[in-house]
C-alpha cells in the first residue's frame, strides 16, 4: 500500500513538475518580448525627447534645467532631513544573521513512515526500488530549460508599423534620407536607403531589415552616409551633372549615374580646389560646397585671359549684363555679370561659364537682362525715382524693391507708350523710360489709379517674387495662385536628392524650379541656404504664414533641413523623402507634431 502511494505521489510530482517547467518557459518567452517591445519603445521616446529639446531655444533649456535642478535639490534635503524608521529586530537572539536562510530550511516529505524514522530523503530520489528509474534526477535539482528565442520578424518593402517610423529617423539622422516627417510606410525610397545603409556598413544590400541589418542600424557602430564608390543611382547621377558643370567631369558620356573611379578621381580634385579633406567621397561638407555660389570650378578665374572670355563679354553686354571693357580678361565684373546671367536665366548661380551656362548664353534662347518682380538694388531705386518723375508711382514707394506696386505702375507705363505690357523693366521699356518722349502718367489712367489704389497696401514694397509673365495686371492672389498651381501639376513626381526638375526632385530643387516657372527668377538655394535668405520678407511665427509662403525647417540636427510652399490651413506641397514623391503634407500645424518642432522661419515671396 505504502509502495503504490509513494508511485502515485511521484507520478503526480512529475506532472506538475513538468507543467511548472513548460509554463516558466511560455512566462520567459513572454517577459522577453514585452522586454523588447519596451526598449523599443523608450528608444523612440528617448529620440523624440532629444529632436524636441534640441528644438528648443537656448534660454528655455537654461530655464527647464535650472528648475529641474532646484527640484532635485529639495527633494534630497527632505529625504535627508526626515526621521528614519528604527530597524527591525528578531524577537529571538535579535541577530537576523543568525536566522537560517530559505536555503537551509529541510524539505518536508510527506510520507508517514519516513518521518517516523527520520528520514528526510524524499522518496522518489530512493534507489532499488521496484519501477524507479535511477537516471531521473531528483525535483530539487531540477531547472528550467532555457526557452527558445522569439525569431526577428524581418521588414520589407511594402510594410507599415510604428517600427518603420523609428527606422527612417534612424536613416535621417544617419544621412541616407533627407530630413522629412517620417512615415510608418515601407515604401521605394527607404528601401534605397536601406540598401545604401547596408553596402556603406558591410551587409548585403537587399533592402529587407533583417535582424543583423536593424541591430547595426540601432547601434553606435552605424555609419554615417557618404556617396562613394560602388554607389549607384539618380543621386549620384546628380552630383556628375554638377560636377560637369563645374569642369571636373569633362563629357557627358560620363554621367552614368554609377559611382566609379573616374567620378572619384573628379570628387577629389574638387575637394583639393575647394580646400576640402580630399578623400573622393561625398559627404554633407562637399555636397554643401559643390552647390554654393562660391564654388571652384575648373575654368576661368579672376585675372585669367583668352579669346574666349572676350566673346562672354561682348554677349553679356549685348544682353544687357555687362557694362564693362571688352578686354578678354577674366575680371571681378566679367563674373558678376554672368551670375546676374544665370540667376535671370534659371540657372545655378556660381560666376563659373561651365557647359550649360556657356551653351544658353551663346545661344538664341539666352534671355536679356530685365528688371522685374522680386529685383532689389540700386537699378530698381532708379527705375522708381523716374516712375515717380512720371507721375506712375509715388515717390514714397521708391524703395529699391521691385514690388507688386512698382510692377504696376511699369505696366501702367508701357501700355501709355505703346510698349509690350509686361510688368519687367527690360533694354527698350528702359531706354524709353530714361528718354525726353517719354509720356506721363494721365491723371484719370488706369495705371495711376492702379497705383495709388495698392499704395496703402502693406504688400507693395516689402512683399516680393514673380507673376505669370502675360501682360495681364499683376496680383498678389495672381501671384500665389500660379505658384501653386505649378507646384500641383507636378504631385506624384518621384523625389531624387539632388534633383531640380522637370520631372524629379528633391525638397529645394523643387521650390527653385516651382519658383522660376512661376516668374521667379530664384537662384538655386539649399535648405540650409534659405535660412539667411535677405531677398524676401521673413516670417518667424507659424501663425502668421500665409498661402504661398516658403516654409524653411531644420532636421535632425541643425546641420539638415527642409523646405516646402504652403498652401494654408495646415497643408504644404513639398518633395518628401520619406514618401518619395511630391506630396501635400496635411500635419504643417499640428500641435506637438513633427514640423512645428522643426519650423524655422517662412519667406513671403508675393
Amino acid at each position: 500500500m505504502n509502495e503504490s502511494r509513494r508511485r502515485t505521489r511521484r507520478g503526480i510530482r512529475r506532472k506538475a513538475w513538468a507543467l511548472l517547467k513548460k509554463t516558466g518557459r511560455i512566462l520567459r518567452a513572454l517577459f522577453i518580448k514585452l522586454g523588447r517591445l519596451i526598449g523599443h519603445g523608450v528608444r523612440i521616446a528617448a529620440r523624440r525627447a532629444y529632436q524636441f529639446l534640441t528644438s528648443l531655444p537656448p534660454r528655455t533649456l537654461l530655464v527647464g534645467i535650472g528648475a529641474m535642478s532646484l527640484v532635485l535639490v529639495s527633494v534630497l534635503v527632505l529625504v535627508l532631513a526626515l526621521p528614519r524608521k528604527a530597524p527591525v529586530q528578531e524577537a529571538v537572539g535579535g541577530d537576523r544573521s543568525a536566522q537560517p536562510s530559505a536555503t537551509n530550511v529541510p524539505i518536508l516529505v510527506d510520507d508517514p513512515a519516513a518521518q517516523q524514522s527520520g528520514d528526510t530523503q524524499p522518496a522518489d530520489v530512493q534507489t532499488g526500488e521496484p519501477g524507479d528509474d535511477p537516471a531521473e534526477p531528483s525535483s530539487t535539482a531540477d531547472t528550467p530549460a532555457e526557452p527558445t528565442a522569439t525569431p526577428f520578424a524581418a521588414l520589407e518593402k511594402g510594410d507599415d508599423g510604428e517600427t518603420i517610423l523609428a527606422i527612417q529617423t534612424l536613416l535621417m539622422d544617419l544621412g541616407y534620407m533627407d530630413s522629412d516627417e517620417p512615415t510608418e510606410h515601407f515604401g521605394p525610397l527607404t528601401e534605397s536607403a536601406i540598401k545604401s545603409f547596408q553596402r556603406h556598413n558591410g551587409l548585403t544590400a537587399d533592402g529587407v531589415i533583417g535582424e543583423q541589418t536593424y541591430q547595426l542600424l540601432i547601434s553606435k557602430d552605424a555609419k554615417e552616409y557618404v556617396m562613394q564608390l560602388g554607389d549607384e543611382g539618380e543621386d549620384v547621377e546628380a552630383i556628375q551633372q554638377r560636377l560637369y558643370e563645374l569642369g571636373y567631369i569633362t563629357t557627358k558620356s560620363n554621367i552614368t549615374g554609377t559611382f566609379g573611379e573616374k567620378t572619384s578621381a573628379a570628387v577629389k580634385e574638387f575637394q583639393s580646389r575647394n580646400k576640402l579633406t580630399a578623400d573622393g567621397k561625398v559627404g554633407d561638407a562637399t555636397l554643401k560646397v559643390l552647390y554654393d555660389s562660391d564654388a571652384v570650378s575648373k575654368f576661368y578665374s579672376i585675372g585669367d585671359k583668352s579669346d574666349e572670355i572676350e566673346t562672354f563679354q561682348q554677349k553679356l553686354k549685348k544682353l544687357g549684363y555687362y557694362s564693362g571693357t571688352i578686354s578678354g580678361e577674366f575680371t571681378k565684373a566679367t563674373a558678376s555679370a554672368v551670375r546676374e546671367f544665370q540667376a535671370a536665366n534659371g540657372l545655378v548661380v556660381d560666376g563659373n561659364v561651365g557647359p550649360a551656362t556657356k551653351s544658353l548664353l551663346l545661344s538664341s534662347d539666352a534671355q536679356s537682362k530685365v528688371i522685374k518682380l522680386g529685383d532689389s538694388g540700386s537699378d530698381v531705386v532708379a527705375i522708381q525715382k523716374r516712375l515717380a518723375e512720371l507721375g506712375y508711382i509715388r515717390s514714397a514707394n521708391a524703395t529699391g524693391y521691385f514690388g507688386e506696386i512698382t510692377e504696376d505702375a511699369v505696366i501702367a507705363f508701357q501700355r501709355r507708350n505703346k510698349l509690350g505690357a509686361d510688368g519687367k523693366v527690360g533694354t527698350v521699356t528702359l531706354k524709353t523710360l530714361n528718354s525726353s518722349s517719354a509720356k506721363k502718367a494721365a491723371t484719370t489712367s488706369s495705371g495711376d489709379s492702379s497705383s495709388s489704389g495698392s499704395s496703402s497696401s502693406s504688400g507693395g514694397s516689402s512683399s516680393s517674387g514673380g507673376s505669370s509673365s502675360s501682360g495681364g495686371s499683376s496680383s498678389s492672389k495672381s501671384g500665389v495662385e500660379r505658384l501653386i498651381e505649378i507646384a500641383q501639376t507636378k504631385l506624384g513626381c518621384k523625389y531624387v536628392r539632388g534633383a531640380k526638375g522637370p520631372n524629379t526632385f528633391d525638397c529645394s530643387g523643387f521650390v527653385y524650379w516651382c519658383l522660376n516657372q512661376a516668374g521667379v527668377k530664384q537662384s538655386y538655394m539649399t535648405s540650409i541656404t534659405w535660412r539667411s535668405c535677405t531677398k524676401y520678407k521673413k516670417i518667424t511665427n507659424m501663425s502668421d504664414l500665409k498661402r504661398g509662403d516658403i516654409l524653411v525647417f531644420s532636421g535632425s540636427t541643425m546641420a539638415k533641413g527642409h523646405v516646402g510652399i504652403y498652401l494654408g490651413d495646415g497643408k504644404m506641397i513639398d518633395a518628401g523623402s520619406s514618401e518619395g514623391k511630391v506630396r501635400i503634407t496635411t500635419t504643417v500645424l499640428r500641435k506637438g507634431g513633427y514640423w512645428p518642432s522643426h519650423f524655422l522661419m517662412g519667406y513671403r515671396i508675393f
